[in-house]
Order: C-alpha cells, then structure tokens, then sequence
C-alpha cells in the first residue's frame, strides 16, 4: 500500500456584534494669545470630564474606562492667500478616549456633547470584550481545522480512498475586521426642538481563522 498526501486549507469565519466602543475625541482652541486659549480648552475639559465621570460612576455605568490626557501646546504663524505670514496663533489640544459599553448612552453622550465648542470626535473603534474575543477565536479556529479535515475526506472518498489522518497543520494566522464600519442614522430633531439625537448602527465584527494541513491515507494497490 502507498500513501497519499492531500494538501488543504481550511477556513471558518464568524460575524458578531460588537460589545464595546472606544470613543477618540480631542478638545481644542486657538487664539492670539496663549492664556485664553489655554483657559478655553480647560473649561471644556471640565466639562466633558463632568460629563463622562458621571456616566462613568453610574449604576451599571456605560462607560467602563477613561482618560483624559495628552495635552499638547504650540503656536504657529499661518500664511494667508496672498502668501503674506499673519501674526502668531496659540494652540492648546486635550486627547479624550473613554470606552462604553452601551451605544444607546453613547449617542446620548455624543448628541448632549456636541454643543461643546473645540470637541471634536475622531473616531470610534468596535470590539469584543477580552474574554468573549478569547472564546471565539478558539472555537473559530476548531471550525477551520474541521473544515480542513472534510475537505481532505472529500478529496480521497471521490479517489475511493479509505479515511485520511492528518500529518500536519499551519497556522497562518486569525483575522478580523480591524475597524468595523460605522453607521450613524440620520440625526433627528425632537418635535419640540430639543437635542439632535444619533442613533449609532455598527458594523458586526467578523473573525476569521484559516488553517493549511496535510492529510494521508494509504492507496490500495
């Protein structure tokens, strides 16, 4: 009897929505002087620190973590259209991330906020929680080995071969959608003229596990 190398690649993938939103945001302010900008931006840091450390400490509150750092001051002498230098300008720039966990509160936070002058939101990143991530990137990755095995066994049962053993597999690695498309609906504004209100729609998150194995099984002659 001889045997018989199959060569496959296996692949399982999962879709699922997301847990977690990390919000990147910057507060910032310029001006001809350096103290009232200064004093600009630590105004609105006051009051967006108000604003997510009461969520923050909130029962079951939406935001699990936060941090308000990275300042960062400067000045620069910009040229206007006619190529002429205009007099110095001051800037004084706050970084924000604070992570939720409830994406109703968080486009609450995000309409209620946005009246905040110099606040800016960067962008939002998606994810799973650590041990959810832990669990389906385990299960992803068994799907992708019982993918392979069944490819392997279809090849030999068309060769009228006898049930494969696997000799080898490789792991190129898991994938996932690193940043998730974001939809934001259509703001709407209250019939009493209240707050524009975002609903935030996400993308699911999509983990993706592929495996390259070698399978036997012995030729009859």
């Amino acid at each position: 009897m001889t045997a018989v190398e199959i060569n496959v690649r296996g692949s399982a993938s999962v879709r699922l929505a997301p847990e977690r939103a990390t919000v990147h945001a910057t507060l910032s302010a310029q001006g001809r002087a350096p103290d009232p900008v200064f004093e600009k931006v630590a105004t609105a840091v006051a009051e967006v620190s108000t604003s997510i450390d009461a969520l923050h400490h909130a029962k079951r509150g939406p935001v699990t973590r936060y941090a308000i750092d990275g300042v960062r001051t400067g000045s620069h002498r910009p040229w206007n259209a006619e190529g002429k230098q205009l007099p110095l300008v001051h800037t004084a720039t706050v970084s924000i991330t604070a992570v939720f966990n409830d994406f109703g509160e968080l486009a609450d936070w995000v309409s209620s906020t946005s009246r905040i002058g110099g606040l800016s939101i960067g962008h939002i990143d998606w994810s799973l929680t650590g041990a959810k991530r832990l669990d389906v990137e385990r299960k992803t990755r068994q799907k992708a080995v019982r993918d392979a095995g069944r490819r392997a066994q279809d090849y030999a049962d068309a060769l009228d071969l006898g049930l494969v053993r696997v000799r080898s597999i490789s792991d190129p690695g898991l994938g996932t959608a690193a940043h998730p498309e974001v939809r934001l609906a259509k703001a709407m504004a209250s019939p009493l003229d209240g707050p524009v209100v975002f609903e935030l729609r996400p993308e699911e998150i999509t983990i993706a596990s592929e495996v390259e194995a070698t399978f036997v099984v012995e030729r009859r002659r």
